[in-house]
């Protein structure tokens, strides 16, 4: 079962993305990653955004991703926040660490995934490819004609996953940077178009 989720969602969602995504979430929160994410997880389901659903498997929580149909910044308060969870020095190094992951602006008829994230006690079941075809209705419910994401060229698994539900790489980028911070050496731009507006 996929469903929206909810501001009692975000300690399970912090402790699948930490794990899945910890390429990306340690070099930027180290050691608090997990408070960090929670934190962040927490602020965003707050907000009213929306943005992330969760998989339900077998009673637990078993996936999380996260939609951004719009452009968002981090509300205010969002560095103090983080500061009073992680430290100056982490929150100051995330918030650089993950300016690096936003690499163009959201366009109009975009939307994008940010995060996708499957426990590793549910890989393998389909969790993934429900959450995927969750978020591309809620994109096209939001009038979006097609649905982006950014991959490490490493990661394999991910994008044999997301060439099987229909996405394809639009445009590679290497990343000097990337290979220092995350031990990647690029990153893919994978796209699928949805119809919409």
């Amino acid at each position: 079962m996929v469903r929206p989720a909810v501001p009692a969602d975000a300690p399970a969602i912090a402790v699948i993305l930490s794990d899945a995504l910890r390429a990306k979430y340690r070099p930027a929160l180290g050691a608090r990653a997990l408070a960090g994410l929670a934190g962040m997880v927490r602020d965003d389901l707050s907000s009213g955004s929306g943005g992330f659903l969760v998989a339900e498997l077998d009673g637990e929580t078993a996936g999380a991703v996260h939609l951004a149909t719009a452009e968002s910044r981090p509300g205010d308060g969002f560095a103090r926040r983080l500061t009073e969870r992680v430290g100056l020095v982490t929150a100051t190094r995330a918030m650089l660490v993950l300016s690096l992951l936003r690499p163009d602006p959201l366009a109009p008829d975009e939307g994008h995934i940010g995060e996708l994230g499957v426990a590793e006690q549910a890989r393998r079941r389909g969790v993934a490819r429900a959450l995927l075809d969750a978020v591309e209705q809620r994109a096209r419910e939001a009038g979006k004609a097609r649905l982006t994401l950014w991959v490490t060229g490493e990661n394999a698994p991910a994008i044999a996953l997301y060439e099987g539900t229909g996405f394809a790489a639009v445009r590679r980028r290497r990343w000097p940077v990337g290979r220092l911070v995350f031990r990647a050496s690029g990153i893919i731009l994978m796209e699928k178009r949805i119809g919409g507006s």
